[in-house]
């Protein structure tokens, strides 16, 4: 079997004011969308997950061979637009871009990402984070071993999608930061999908949990591969889907070694920037009561 060259392109949006039909919890105009996104307390609690959730597992990385692109208004005031720059610049895997806003979801995640496959590879494994989830630190690697175990199927079918389904729920509270473990199917931190490098489509043109519909799909739970955000400010109403999780059993002597050592999470730097911070980081929940 003849070797394909992979690129593994992951994407992760960051309080990008696409138009008002791409979040649930907006309405009116464009404006309304970034007036809202761009509350200071909003922005700080979601540089804090940046920071401490979404980059550290990107920096340690046991492949480094991979590409994540965090899209970002090109109006995103400061000094929260100089901070992502500063947080980002030593992982050279990470490309902010800062594009005009207003645009359809669909539309601009597609081009974003058609704009950044590599010429030179065959097959691209594209995933995607928001900003306040997490991956392995092996995600990367593991993505390349599970395609090169399948590569049977994706040749029969041009496509193919990797479900890890395993992972955990960081939750959020005014008294505390905790981690608890989730077993779900097609959630999106979780899932990583081949297709062909000149294809038309990306990541975003299938739904996340509805991608069994395009595609054959394998569901990997061998290892936690995923942290998924539950908090204040969540808007993916990640609250409906408790019915449909599982737990699985997890014992580790010291939890905050294991987090470290398998997402690069300091659990113990972030329970002390919380206690610090978290009344501003939940003054919209507390205005809204």
């Amino acid at each position: 079997m003849a070797q394909q060259r992979l690129q593994v392109l992951g994407l992760t949006r960051w309080s990008y004011p696409f138009q008002a039909k791409g979040f649930r919890q907006s309405g009116g105009s464009i404006e309304d969308v970034r007036a809202r996104l761009y509350q200071p307390q909003r922005l700080e609690h979601r540089l804090f997950l940046l920071e401490h959730v979404v980059l550290p597992a990107l920096r340690q990385q046991t492949d480094p061979d991979f590409t994540h692109l965090i899209l970002i208004g090109d109006q995103l005031p400061e000094p929260w637009r100089s901070r992502i720059i500063e947080l980002t610049q030593s992982i050279p895997q990470v490309i902010p871009l800062f594009l005009p806003e207003g645009k359809k979801h669909q539309d601009i995640c597609r081009s974003i990402m058609l704009d950044h496959i590599d010429p030179k590879c065959d097959v691209t494994a594209q995933y995607r984070l928001d900003d306040d989830d997490g991956i392995s630190v092996d995600f990367v690697e593991k993505t390349r071993d599970i395609f090169g175990e399948l590569r049977t199927f994706f040749d029969a079918n041009g496509r193919l999608a990797v479900d890890f389904s395993k992972g955990f729920i960081l939750r959020s509270t005014p008294e505390s930061i905790g981690m608890e473990p989730v077993s779900m199917r097609f959630w999106a931190p979780g899932m990583a999908i081949f297709q062909k490098a000149d294809s038309h489509r990306a990541l975003l043109d299938f739904h996340h949990l509805k991608v069994w519909h395009d595609m054959p799909t394998f569901m990997w739970s061998d290892m936690p591969m995923f942290i998924r955000g539950a908090h204040h400010d969540n808007d993916s109403h990640l609250a409906s889907f408790g019915r449909r999780t599982r737990s699985f059993r997890f014992s580790h002597r010291n939890p905050n070694k294991y987090f470290a050592r398998r997402y690069g999470i300091n659990l113990d730097q972030m329970q002390r920037v919380w206690d610090q911070r978290k009344n501003q980081y939940l003054n919209l929940a507390i205005a809204a009561e």
